[in-house]
């Protein structure tokens, strides 16, 4: 059976407004991510995934859409995001559009009619409520229910009051959203990442979350969110939103799932349906919240791995719009990131990096006053936001950094320069260039991206070993996660005889390699490649 794109690809995120600015407003647009469309070629990426375009007041930086057909003033016009996927097909790179349902703009035309009275043609789009019938929360803060003076009226919004959340019980709503999806599939868009579509079916009853005792940041977090997000209905509008994208050819859908702990990825599996009839890929950030520690780290990827199941897919992920930047969460040490990129790529499955990763980019330093993300007003200096992660792309070292002409609408990475596109591509140990190897060895080498992959115990707690297995061939991955040197012995590991060669490491190898016995290096990566002893 044929292999979809969808995977085994590596799909490369781009947030718009901080990729390429062509008009010098200091803000990324469409025909900046045209402009750059051959570094991405250079990359050896499969798809991109662009954070929404859509027109919006911008409330939460286009999760707030006002016209899903249109494109924003500040990013282009429909006529630009029609040239981009001409020139990213072009180039045989598939286009994923980010696509918010669970809510609008307040702003939205559907919102405006609906709040005019409680019996006109959109009255029932949103979900309104004479009182405050439960304990719900904002994720953003305040309570999930705003009253309305027009209507007189509480509204609900899971995120800012800005964001009125949809009636999915509503089969007109259905209708208005899947009407959506189909004119952009049919303007040739690959796919989409949806936006915490397991929000979208509320309790039907606005039955109260139960609370969870002790100390947090926000009152969102207080309670278990059971009744207002994970309803058996959202399963079955997937499995209808998927029919419809299957009756595309060679589509997908990619689901962010909000869970209540950074990892669950029982939960994250459990909406790619029981006979792989609902979402094509979800996301489980368990590793980009897990300490950088080799048991932790093999726990979490195993248990993915196992929620998913050998007949799906599993996807992967370590950075995007909404964490703080890997480099930052390690502390500027590159070769932990360059370890992690490692156990990334050599990963079954599907992997999403962000722009600026395959730099090493670390986190913005974002001032109170330069502060634009609502998170990041409402809660700093407690939490600072996700601006830091959304600082924009270095690609020269010269001013302005090849991003824009104009004053940037985020602060750059601290010593910018270092990290240029430019400079990087003329130092052949660079993260970039190291990036740009692993890609190319996974495109390669199926191995990596088909193959069984089983953990082997090496008997040190500080050190991650695994083996791929694919149509005869076999890769063992050796990874230290600790600062001194660690010795891997195999002799007593369950895994095939034979004569092991070096065939890729993240650091220059100082010892012999074809032994029983491995010494990595401090935060060093090694994969291997088996020659039995028959051949």
């Amino acid at each position: 059976m044929a292999t979809a794109w969808w995977e085994e690809c590596i799909v490369y995120q781009i947030y718009p407004r901080s990729f390429q600015d062509t008009n010098g407003d200091g803000i990324g647009d469409l025909q900046g991510i045209i402009k750059r469309m051959d570094y991405l070629v250079s990359l050896g990426i499969d798809a991109i995934w662009l954070n929404p375009i859509y027109c919006s007041p911008m409330a939460d930086f286009g999760y707030d859409i006002t016209d899903y057909q249109n494109i924003d003033p500040i990013f282009g016009t429909l006529e630009d995001s029609d040239q981009l996927l001409r020139e990213a097909h072009k180039r045989n790179i598939r286009v994923i559009f980010d696509m918010v349902l669970n809510h609008t703009s307040i702003e939205h035309p559907w919102f405006q009619e609906s709040r005019l009275s409680k019996d006109n043609a959109k009255a029932d789009y949103y979900i309104w409520s004479d009182t405050i019938p439960n304990n719900w929360q904002g994720a953003f803060g305040k309570k999930a229910w705003t009253y309305d003076d027009v209507r007189k009226q509480y509204y609900l919004h899971s995120f800012l009051e800005e964001q009125p959340d949809l009636n999915w019980r509503n089969q007109e709503v259905v209708d208005a959203m899947f009407s959506i999806l189909r004119f952009w599939l049919d303007r040739g868009v690959d796919g989409f990442r949806l936006d915490v579509i397991n929000c979208i079916v509320k309790d039907k009853t606005f039955r109260s979350n139960p609370k969870i005792v002790g100390s947090r940041l926000r009152p969102y977090d207080m309670q278990r969110h059971i009744f207002d997000r994970n309803r058996p209905g959202t399963h079955q509008k997937l499995r209808m939103m998927r029919h419809l994208v299957d009756s595309y050819q060679d589509r997908m859908l990619v689901g962010e799932i909000l869970a209540e702990i950074p990892g669950e990825p029982e939960l994250a599996a459990s909406f790619l349906g029981r006979n792989w009839d609902e979402l094509h890929l979800s996301f489980d950030f368990s590793l980009a919240y897990t300490r950088f520690n080799a048991v932790k780290w093999q726990r979490s990827a195993k248990r993915w791995c196992e929620a998913v199941g050998k007949n799906r897919v599993p996807s992967w992920v370590l950075n995007n719009h909404d964490i703080s930047r890997l480099v930052s969460r390690l502390k500027g040490n590159i070769a932990k990131a360059k370890l992690a990129s490692l156990f990334l790529l050599t990963q079954r499955g599907s992997i999403f990096l962000y722009y600026g990763e395959e730099l090493g980019l670390p986190d913005s330093k974002v001032p109170w006053k330069s502060i634009h993300d609502p998170v990041g007003k409402r809660y700093w200096p407690v939490h600072p936001g996700r601006d830091p992660a959304r600082g924009p792309m270095i690609w020269t070292d010269e001013e302005g950094y090849g991003f824009s002409d104009g004053s940037s609408w985020l602060p750059f990475a601290p010593d910018a320069g270092a990290y240029a596109v430019a400079v990087q591509e003329q130092d052949a140990s660079s993260m970039l260039n190291y990036y740009r190897a692993l890609i190319t060895m996974r495109k390669e080498e199926p191995i990596y991206r088909r193959g069984t992959c089983a953990y082997l115990n090496t008997n040190n707690k500080h050190t991650v070993c695994y083996l791929r297995e694919y149509d005869n061939e076999k890769r063992m991955i050796l990874l230290n996660f600790s600062g001194r040197n660690q010795t891997i012995s195999i002799r007593d590991m369950e895994h095939p005889k034979g004569e092991w060669t070096l065939r890729f490491s993240s650091q220059r190898m100082l010892y012999d390699t074809k032994t029983e016995s491995f010494v990595l290096q401090p935060w060093q990566g090694c994969i291997y490649s088996l020659k039995s002893k028959s051949s």
